[in-house]
């Protein structure tokens, strides 16, 4: 990166420091997160890896999931192993071995890139972005999931949850009052603990982690984030 000049009155020139955070390294990094938006599959990857924390996923599976074949899938893991946000580990010996498949939580550009993926569905949802503003700065992270993503038609209610501080249920709750008046379905809202959606999701509670699978975090993407990477790396 070059250095700025600024120039003073008796035309001479000094240097100005280098901003500490905008080396080489980082804007490469960037540059990958920017290209990620443009690369569905990558992208799709990325996000199962974080949202099915409950299985190890496959090659197969992936490949099923992200509607490509085994091999066009492979690529895409290797390019991501190269980029270094995915760790591919050998499971057993030879050319039929699997691999065990995860994110590199060591890597901060992953926290980085699954932010914008999950941000980038949310946007896609100005609806409900708009419907449930008031909540942002009460919860850590919201999450809207159930019918009302895929059939918002044929749905009978809207189905949030939030995950927050416990002093913040009350508050919560009266602002779902402000909203359901403008709503004609009814919300079903539910208030969790960190802890307890944590004890929750180890029980397993299959519907909130169907939840995660199919729903869209609207709010606190970056929370919702290191919670899942705090139970994967338990």
């Amino acid at each position: 990166m070059k250095a700025v000049f600024v120039e003073n009155s008796s035309a001479n020139r000094r240097y100005c420091h280098k901003p500490k955070h905008l080396n080489s390294t980082i804007n490469n990094q960037l540059i990958t997160i920017n290209k990620m938006e443009t690369t569905k599959p990558i992208t799709k990857i990325l996000k199962i890896l974080l949202k099915y924390f409950t299985i190890k996923p496959t090659i197969t599976f992936l490949a099923k999931e992200i509607s490509m074949t085994r091999v066009g899938t492979w690529k895409i893991l290797k390019k991501l192993e190269a980029e270094k946000l995915v760790i591919l580990s050998p499971v057993g010996a030879g050319k039929t071995s699997t691999f065990s498949i995860s994110l590199n939580w060591e890597n901060p550009i992953v926290e980085k890139s699954l932010s914008l993926a999950l941000t980038q569905d949310a946007l896609k949802n100005q609806r409900w972005l708009s419907n449930f503003a008031e909540l942002e700065d009460k919860v850590d992270f919201l999450l809207i999931y159930g019918s009302i993503i895929h059939s918002p038609k044929e749905a009978n209610d809207i189905d949030i949850l939030g995950v927050t501080n416990k002093h913040k249920f009350v508050e919560i709750d009266e602002s779902i009052k402000r909203v359901q008046k403008t709503q004609i379905k009814k919300i079903h809202s539910l208030n969790f603990t960190q802890a307890e959606f944590k004890c929750e999701l180890e029980k397993p509670n299959k519907i909130f982690i169907d939840a995660i699978k199919k729903g869209i975090l609207l709010f606190g993407q970056e929370k919702f984030i290191k919670f899942i990477k705090g139970i994967q790396r338990k």
